[in-house]
């Protein structure tokens, strides 16, 4: 009888250590899938700052006023002293 309980705890702890490292494995899946997305955003954030970087440093620095309004007004949908903002909610 001493031997079928000592099996029986023996069964017992083993299905538990599979099922917490099974529910384990499963948060591991989720924060790596977390970790690539953060990662794309981040790609995709440096991709924004070398493009404003190489707008500022470019040679010509007279367009830049105008793409920086224009960055402003299409990004930000800021409007210029005296200018109506007019939305299109047409799909």
């Amino acid at each position: 009888m001493t031997n079928l309980i000592g099996k029986l705890v023996v069964l017992i702890f083993t299905v538990y250590t599979a099922m917490f490292l099974v529910n384990l494995q499963g948060q591991i899946n989720e924060k790596k899938a977390e970790q690539e997305e953060l990662d794309r955003q981040i790609a995709a954030q440096r991709l924004i700052i070398t493009a404003l970087q190489e707008d500022i440093d470019s040679e010509n620095q007279e367009e830049y006023p105008d793409r920086m309004a224009r960055m402003a007004r299409e990004r930000l949908g800021l409007v210029a002293p005296g200018e109506i903002l007019i939305v299109n909610k047409t799909p």
